[in-house]
């Protein structure tokens, strides 16, 4: 369950968890503002509902609602595991569950719903939701360390997190052609490339960029810097209007979604991050697996990988002037090779620890099988065919109404493993 299905680490984590698991059905529900054929495409659900009750913004009429359906659904299936994405789809998910109190709980963490870059008023809510839920949660599955401590200084026992990495997709691209990306993407070819890799919204501060690049603009540089803006998002029109008013629309590029980002990381010169908040950029993973340094906002996640042996300056949240003297830095000098480890980021690791963490949920042996699924033979972003009807139509029973996969979705239950009723709780040892 996730509040929105777009083209985001949560989503990541989904896929990964169904190739993960392919012997278990998988029922995808999810909220309002979702992109539906992307989720067909991405997930290849047994079955897809998209929740209209389910938004982002808080709005407790249509929140009770959710919470209703959900449980409502819930008692009417007995599923075996309820595994929750995002914060939204978080809080009310398992509030539903624990009205039934049948299936177990798993919530996935890609980043922290309270701290640093939240509104105070924010923040004090869901450290207190969060605090009352983590005794409702069987276990968490969470993207990197730095969020596990966020949430143990609620109070939350530590042994119900379990570190597992999204898969970006790091160990299996070659050394990208760096003249021939630049020039399908309208790059320049002698000139040094800044990128901004990542969704066009406020969380992440793209509207900073004009700001940034007028910085190193006036830097004592011998070549002038380009700056690409890789992604999507509704700020795109705004910042692309700013380039253009600061007189700036000559030295950046507004490229929207890119295919194969790692190889444009590759064939840039730096990344820049300035969110408020992230979990664990993969775009400084990504960045870590090809050499590519990095200037970074301090948020969650970024140290981390620092100390793991990725190139990057971290510099105070809202620092713009300390980030473009970083960048400035990064740009005069020389490239490193690449140093970072990025083992637990493998596609085998992230299955092998997604199976010790969910397995004993659903009754599958926590062993990886013996050989690739039919998912990970076709690729990390290919469907995963389940037994039986991909989706299911809208085929209104005698009495009028929808089937319940239809008006409310359905939860993931495995095919072949026994259901143990209160649902079970995983005997796996922790991240040390």
């Amino acid at each position: 369950m996730a509040t929105r299905f777009l083209r985001g680490g949560s989503e990541t984590r989904i896929v990964d968890m169904v190739r993960a698991l392919p012997e278990a059905d998988h029922h995808l529900i999810v909220g309002a503002d979702s992109d539906l054929d992307l989720a067909r495409e991405r997930v290849a659900p047994r079955s897809l509902s998209s929740m209209r009750s389910l938004v982002r913004p808080p709005h407790p009429v249509l929140d009770l609602a959710t919470v209703s359906r959900l449980a409502r659904l819930l008692r009417e299936m007995s599923p075996h595991l309820l595994i929750t994405h995002q914060s939204k789809a978080g809080v009310l998910g398992r509030m539903a569950s624990r009205r039934v109190r049948r299936a177990g709980v798993v919530h996935s963490l890609s980043m922290a719903s309270f701290g640093q870059g939240y509104p105070r008023s924010h923040d004090r809510l869901f450290r207190s939701v969060e605090a009352r839920l983590g005794g409702r949660t069987d276990a968490y599955v969470v993207v990197g360390t730095d969020l596990v401590r966020r949430y143990t200084d609620l109070g939350i026992e530590p042994a119900k997190f379990h570190v597992v990495r999204s898969d970006a997709h790091v160990h299996a691209s070659a050394a990208p052609d760096v003249e021939r990306v630049r020039r399908e993407l309208g790059l320049p070819g002698d000139r040094p490339i800044v990128l901004c890799l990542g969704s066009l919204e406020p969380r992440k501060n793209v509207l900073q960029l004009p700001d940034l690049l007028q910085l190193l603009a006036d830097a004592p540089l011998p070549v002038r810097p380009f700056l690409a803006a890789a992604g999507q998002g509704p700020l795109r029109g705004e910042l692309e209007a700013a380039f253009v008013a600061r007189g700036l629309a000559d030295d950046a590029s507004v490229l929207g979604y890119v295919d194969d980002p790692v190889s444009l990381i590759a064939a840039v010169d730096a990344i820049v991050l300035l969110s408020r908040v992230e979990g664990l950029p993969q775009v400084l993973v990504q960045a870590a697996s090809v050499g590519t340094p990095f200037v970074a906002y301090e948020v969650d996640g970024v140290r981390e990988l620092v100390e793991l042996g990725a190139v990057g300056h971290v510099v105070a949240p809202g620092r713009l002037g300390d980030a473009a003297e970083a960048l400035r830095a990064t740009l005069a000098g020389e490239r490193p090779a690449p140093m970072a480890n990025l083992a637990s980021w493998s596609p085998d690791e992230i299955v092998r620890r997604y199976r010790e963490v969910i397995g004993p949920f659903i009754g599958v042996s926590p062993k990886v099988p013996g050989s690739r699924s039919r998912g990970e033979e076709r690729g990390a972003n290919a469907s995963i065919e389940m037994p039986g009807d991909l989706t299911r139509k809208s085929v209104p029973q005698p009495d009028g109404r929808l089937p319940v996969e239809e008006r409310c979705g359905s939860i993931g239950r495995a095919t072949r493993a026994h259901h143990v009723p209160g649902g079970l709780r995983p005997s796996v040892e922790g991240d040390r």
